[in-house]
């Protein structure tokens, strides 16, 4: 298991694909400096009564969850187009093997890397807010850990995406899914009456890390309960995708 885990590692190093998705997740911090500019813009002119900034993160917040998930999309779909899949899974005698491998890799990779995505945005939205009363610091009781809680979000996103491309064997099959997926309880909860609006808008992956994070209003869930839907997320998906690779030819 430890030499196929290196294996994939070497992989999603060698991708090209690997770096433009890292690279776009920049523009969440972009997105947020300029939420946080417009904000602190307002309160200079018109006072208090606006939308505070806080942490920032919700600015941004449906943006590396698709990106990351294009990670995991591109870290296996590329495989397939190209028939490598079929050598590697000669190699590897077990295809659920491949696929936890994989998981692994890419879940903590994208986990580092949205953990550093969401103190650089934290620490934008911070600056462009200056000492205005608007931010929040890390002495407020959730601020830190909603910060902490996001690369959490990541790595889920990004199993989905890795599960989504091997279930599908198709890039932008995957990629569709993945948006249709992500996106589904804010378009369903528009059409529920309460409470299950609220539950259902609860379920997408920004809301899921605040409610890790004990954010107030941010959702449906405690903190446990959040915590074993993200987790619910990893284990169907994986299910999914190792029953996927199993029962079918390469």
């Amino acid at each position: 298991m430890i030499n196929v885990v290196a294996s994939e590692w070497l992989k999603l190093r060698s991708l090209r694909s690997t770096y433009y998705v890292l690279a776009s997740t920049l523009s969440a911090v972009a997105l947020t400096g300029f939420i946080a500019f417009s904000i602190s813009r307002y309160f200079d002119t018109k006072g208090p009564g606006g939308e505070p900034v806080g942490t920032g993160l919700t600015f941004s917040a449906d943006i590396p969850p698709v990106l990351f998930g294009m990670l995991g999309a591109l870290a296996i779909s590329g495989e397939y187009s190209t028939g490598m899949i079929r050598l590697t899974l000669t190699t590897i005698r077990r295809p659920w093997i491949l696929v936890l491998a994989k998981a692994a890799v890419v879940a903590t990779v994208a986990a580092a890397a949205g953990q550093v995505l969401a103190f650089a945005t934290y620490f934008t939205a911070q600056a462009v807010v200056g000492g205005r009363p608007i931010g929040a610091s890390f002495s407020e009781p959730t601020a830190l850990p909603e910060v902490l809680s996001t690369g959490a979000g990541s790595a889920v996103a990004a199993v989905m995406g890795l599960c989504l491309a091997t279930i599908l064997r198709s890039t932008p099959g995957a990629l569709i899914a993945l948006v249709a997926l992500l996106t589904a309880p804010t378009v369903t909860e528009r059409f529920l009456p309460a409470p299950w609006n609220d539950w259902t808008g609860s379920l997408t992956i920004p809301s899921l890390t605040r409610q890790l994070a004990a954010v107030p209003d941010s959702g449906a869930f405690a903190p446990s309960w959040a915590t074993a839907v993200l987790a619910g997320y990893v284990v169907i998906f994986l299910a999914a995708a190792v029953l996927a690779i199993t029962r079918r030819d390469a």
